[in-house]
């Protein structure tokens, strides 16, 4: 990937220096630093998204890199909610009700424009459709987003791991790879969540493995774990809230009469 440029940002160096910090690191760039640049510069960040939905061929490399990963600081972060979200587009296909993928995961688009597995659904219907640009269109896009979390490292160990803003994006790297899941963990290594994927190639043939592989991809979850899970509590606190004082003002409405 392209040396990022980054000179487009005036930053606020105390900012840097004063924020909390964590180890993870994406293509050199610290997450606390791309948080602090998606918060002083939402307007750039916008755009980027804009031009990411619109046209797609004017955006830069590493301005997606940075669209990609900043999204996770952005509104509609929600990892568990886009899932089921994403899921429904991937029912439709399975169902073969093609129109109904498409019309359904362009809307959503607009929610989650970096959601690679979405991409690929719409790629995978308009061909199933007979709408061949269209299914180019949406199957390039879908390359492009999922090579920024597949060239983010090897996969090999734990200081090389995959980096990834949701978990679907793991198993299509596993697709990509031409590999199958064998077995999953969720492991802890210098306090930052991973999920350690036990793989084998992907057989035609369904044989029963006698001996497990032990060959293990390595994902860092740290952004779809700490950050997504972080605003899925808050948003459950707040809902929380909202009904307790419903609740409330029942309950003094009752007590007066």
């Amino acid at each position: 990937m392209k040396k990022l440029i980054f000179m487009v940002f005036i930053l606020n160096i105390s900012l840097i220096l004063n924020a909390q910090k964590t180890q993870l690191k994406v293509y050199g760039l610290p997450v606390d630093t791309l948080k602090i640049m998606v918060k002083k510069h939402p307007k750039f960040f916008e755009h980027l998204k804009k031009l990411w939905l619109e046209n797609p061929s004017k955006i830069k490399e590493d301005e997606l890199m940075l669209l990609y990963y900043g999204s996770v600081f952005m509104k509609n972060y929600e990892p568990v909610k886009e899932d089921k979200a994403v899921e429904k587009i991937a029912k439709y296909t399975g169902q073969m009700d093609y129109q109904n993928a498409i019309t359904e995961g362009e809307k959503l688009l607009q929610i989650y424009p970096v959601n690679s597995r979405l991409h690929m659904l719409l790629g995978y219907a308009y061909k199933k459709i007979g709408e061949r640009q269209k299914s180019k269109f949406y199957y390039k896009k879908y390359g492009d987003l999922l090579r920024i979390p597949l060239y983010s490292g090897t996969g090999k160990d734990f200081n090389n791991a995959f980096i990834v803003r949701i978990i679907s994006d793991e198993y299509l790297i596993l697709n990509q790879k031409n590999l199958e899941l064998v077995q999953q963990e969720v492991r802890y290594h210098n306090r930052m969540p991973f999920d350690v994927l036990l793989i084998k190639p992907a057989l035609k043939d369904n044989k029963r493995m006698k001996v497990l592989p032990k060959e293990k991809l390595y994902f860092n979850v740290y952004l779809p774990y700490f950050i997504g899970g972080h605003k899925t509590y808050k948003m459950v606190q707040e809902e929380a809230k909202r009904k307790y004082k419903f609740y409330k003002k029942i309950a003094k409405k009752k007590k007066h009469k």
